[in-house]
């Protein structure tokens, strides 16, 4: 998603109802409105090509589910939410038809317009929330994955990818995507 620029201040509530159905998607981030713009065809490549390297069997063994950027993630309640490109959750307190609330891997598709704000201001968040296990970054412009797990200390320890032989490793459903799946019919 393009970041194009943040909205005059509404309620939880307001942002909520606007949210609601078909239309356009925003960020909530106290009060504020982000407005988010349309993806890129690459985008959506890459989503789809990651979606489709994750079994349904895989999600159904270890009682997770994946939802893409048309379902909104709880950062912190009534205060800020955003649509990560994909989200995996395996919690089964996570019931609410509209939020995620606890996310355990959150996946960003990285595009000029929202490089910086995934990777400081929601990334920052994100390691906040108690259930995040990973972050990943996706770049969409060239061949790059940087892959971000908590450790037991708490501590962030990133994984870069570089090559189409390299494999993104997703601990929480002890699998693993070779980049070149991920990027295939991918163009630079």
């Amino acid at each position: 998603m393009s970041l194009a620029r943040r909205l005059q201040p509404v309620s939880f509530e307001e942002y909520l109802a606007s949210q609601r159905g078909e239309g356009q998607r925003f960020d909530f981030w106290d009060g504020t409105l982000i407005e988010l713009e349309a993806t890129t065809k690459n985008h959506n490549r890459i989503k789809r090509n990651l979606i489709a390297q994750i079994p349904q069997q895989i999600l159904e063994s270890k009682g997770c589910e994946l939802f893409d950027e048309n379902v909104m993630t709880q950062i912190q309640s009534k205060k800020r939410y955003v649509y990560p490109d994909i989200v995996l959750t395996c919690n089964p307190e996570d019931q609410d038809p509209l939020i995620i609330e606890f996310p355990c891997v959150i996946i960003e598709i990285l595009s000029q317009g929202t490089a910086q704000y995934d990777r400081t201001e929601k990334f920052f968040q994100y390691q906040r929330i108690p259930s995040v296990e990973q972050c990943v970054f996706i770049a969409q412009h060239q061949l790059a994955v940087e892959s971000f797990e908590r450790a037991p200390n708490g501590q962030w320890l990133m994984t870069p990818l570089a090559t189409a032989s390299d494999e993104l490793i997703i601990p929480r459903l002890d699998h693993r995507i070779p980049l070149r799946q991920i990027y295939h019919r991918i163009t630079f």
